[in-house]
């Protein structure tokens, strides 16, 4: 379980003693530390910074020659007579006036700083043009895989700090990436589904410190549910016993993007990976609240149907992974008005995933037997997040809570 400090902060009202106390007191009252994570170092000499210039290379149709303004933070690197500093680039979405992260010579690129030879950048010659560094995709950075065009910092967008976004401020600071990692071991949490969240781990971090914690509104305050039109929705649960409670509720008028630049940050931070704004709702939610949820494609599901009941014997589903699996009448599926969706608990299919398509929704919000989905897991051989949480126990007294926080940050992303 990967906690994030800057995570926990935003729910506790007190400082946090140095790392070395902190990790003692975890290792003595929570649970045994594997590993401890300066993720900040990661990205230290990361920095933000604007292009002022932009102009074709002479020599090249694919690259352009810009001057970016650092603020004068970086020693040791040429200048024009404006400070401003070179770097030739070959990214499609490079502009002047934008804002961008730039890695400055000697720099680790941080997606290879776990490497067993990390690529440390220099100042070198491009088709006759000497670049300084050089500007960075996501994928460079480890915070996803786009890889068609630098990634563009938009300062008028929502930010997890009060760092200012301006020419040479450090995009670690800005981004909450300058972080410690607590990696405490999963077994530990066995019989506390609770501590399979962020939260969970900040109220038990606030207990061994001897301080009260204060759940966040949404946690403890009724839900309001709004009734919606325009998309007609039948949920139904024929396995009671097995899925002591299921919701789902349909939203329309979605568009499929890249999370804003804090979510996808904040994702990997908690050791989880960007894939579009949709799914990385469910997972953040996830990591925050140790409830697994799900989105499915509406107008995939078919006869606008979808519940939970006994898979039948022979029954298949092909899964998000890729992999087509025969069920029996032991497994858990989320099936549609034709057949199975989901395996229940353990993963969505593919038949019904999001994608670049889709434009309505319908989230699932479940509990699910513990002993069943780990059956099915060891039956199938199929492990994920979510499995991990369910198959500790989760409680379905907090579902409608998170489908309401669920719903709220999908209208925020």
């Amino acid at each position: 379980m990967k906690v994030s400090l800057n995570t926990i902060k935003q729910f506790i009202d007190f400082e946090l003693p140095p790392i070395d106390e902190l990790v003692k007191r975890i290792n003595e009252q929570l649970g045994g530390v594997e590993e401890v994570i300066d993720l900040g170092d990661k990205y230290k000499d990361a920095l933000i910074v604007r292009v002022v210039e932009c102009e074709k290379h002479p020599n090249a149709d694919k690259l352009n020659i810009t001057k970016i303004d650092d603020g004068g933070v970086t020693p040791d690197v040429p200048r024009d007579e404006n400070s401003l500093v070179q770097v030739v680039c070959g990214a499609p979405n490079v502009h002047a006036d934008m804002y961008a992260v730039w890695l400055p010579p000697t720099s680790t690129v941080p997606a290879t700083y776990e490497d067993d030879e990390p690529f440390v950048l220099s100042a070198r010659e491009l088709r006759g043009v000497l670049s300084q560094g050089m500007m960075a995709a996501a994928d460079e950075l480890a915070i996803g895989s786009d890889h068609d065009g630098i990634l563009e910092i938009k300062p008028d967008e929502w930010k997890p700090t009060d760092v200012e976004i301006k020419p040479g401020t450090s995009f670690a600071q800005v981004y909450g990436l300058d972080d410690t990692i607590i990696d405490i071991e999963n077994k530990m949490f066995t019989h506390r589904p609770d501590l399979f969240g962020q939260i969970g781990v900040a109220r038990e971090i606030a207990g061994i410190l001897g301080h009260k914690f204060t759940s966040p509104g949404w946690y403890t305050d009724a839900p309001q549910f709004q009734t919606g039109e325009g998309l007609a929705l039948e949920v139904y649960n024929d396995a009671p016993e097995k899925v002591p409670r299921l919701m789902a509720a349909a939203m329309k008028g979605i568009t499929i993007k890249p999370s804003p630049l804090w979510l996808q940050c904040a994702l990997v931070a908690m050791g989880s990976k960007p894939i579009n704004n949709i799914v990385d709702v469910t997972n953040y939610v996830m990591l925050l609240t140790a409830q697994p949820t799900h989105a499915y494609d509406y107008d995939k599901i078919r006869g606008h149907k979808i519940g939970a009941r006994m898979a039948e014997n022979g029954e298949t589903i092909t899964l998000l992974n890729g992999k087509s699996y025969e069920l029996t009448n032991d497994d858990i599926v989320i099936a549609d008005g034709e057949g199975p969706v989901g395996l229940g608990g353990i993963m969505g299919g593919s038949d019904s995933e999001v994608d670049e398509n889709t434009t309505n929704i319908i989230l699932e919000v479940a509990t699910f037997d513990m002993y069943a989905v780990r059956k099915s897991a060891m039956r199938h051989g199929v492990f994920t997040d979510a499995l991990t949480r369910f198959n500790k126990g989760q409680s379905p007294l907090q579902n409608d809570h998170i489908m309401s926080l669920l719903m709220a940050s999908i209208k925020d992303v």
